[in-house]
C-alpha cells in the first residue's frame, strides 16, 4: 500500500511541476515575440552546416528564378552568382532570390558568417557577363530575433537588404530595371 501513495505523490508531484512550468512563460513578459505571441523555444528548425557537398541542394531547395552561375563555398563565406534569365527584368523577384540566398547563409547555416551574391547580365556574344547588382552582409549585423524570423520561413524584407546589408547597383542594372 505504502507504494501505491508513494508512486501517486510522484506521479502528482511530477505533474504539478509540469503545469507549473507551462505557465511560467505566461508570467513573464519578455518571452513573448514582437508581435505579442508566445515565443518559440524548442523549435523542430535547425541550423546546419554549408558545405560544398550540402550547398546545392539548399539552394535547390530555394527555387530561385535566377540561374545559379558560380557557387565557392570557404571556411565561414559564402559567394555565389547568379545570371538573369533573360527580359524582362523582374525586380522584385531578383531580390527575393538575393535576400533568400542571404537568408539561407546568415540565418540557415551555423558555419557561414558572411556572404555575397551577385547578380551578373545574361553573356551575348562576344562580351561576357557584366555585374548589374551586388549584395554583402555578414551574420553579426542581424539581432538573434532577426535571424529567427528568417529560419521559421519569412522572408527577407527588402529593408533588411538596403539597412543591414550593402546593395550596390551598377549603372548597367539602372539602365535595365523597370
Amino acid at each position: 500500500m505504502k507504494a501505491f501513495i508513494r508512486i501517486g505523490t510522484a506521479a502528482a508531484l511530477a505533474v504539478a511541476i509540469s503545469l507549473l512550468i507551462s505557465w511560467v512563460g505566461e508570467l513573464d513578459g519578455s518571452v513573448l515575440s514582437p508581435s505579442g505571441e508566445p515565443m518559440t523555444v524548442f523549435s523542430d528548425r535547425t541550423t546546419g552546416a554549408l558545405t560544398p557537398e550540402t550547398v546545392v541542394d539548399a539552394l535547390v531547395d530555394l527555387g530561385l528564378t535566377a540561374e545559379i552561375r558560380r557557387v565557392s563555398v570557404r571556411s565561414s563565406l559564402l559567394e555565389i552568382d547568379l545570371a538573369l534569365s533573360g527580359e524582362p527584368i523582374d525586380e522584385a523577384s531578383i531580390r527575393a532570390d538575393m535576400g533568400a540566398v542571404a537568408g539561407l547563409a546568415l540565418a540557415k547555416s551555423d558555419n557561414i558568417s558572411r556572404v555575397f551574391v551577385r547578380v551578373l547580365e545574361p553573356e551575348r556574344e562576344g562580351s561576357g557577363a557584366k555585374l548589374l547588382l551586388a549584395l554583402s552582409g555578414a551574420k553579426s549585423e542581424f539581432s538573434a530575433t532577426e535571424l529567427q524570423r528568417l529560419r521559421d520561413g519569412e522572408p527577407m524584407p527588402d529593408a533588411w537588404l538596403e539597412a543591414k546589408m550593402r546593395l550596390t547597383a551598377t549603372d548597367r542594372w539602372r539602365e535595365l530595371a523597370p
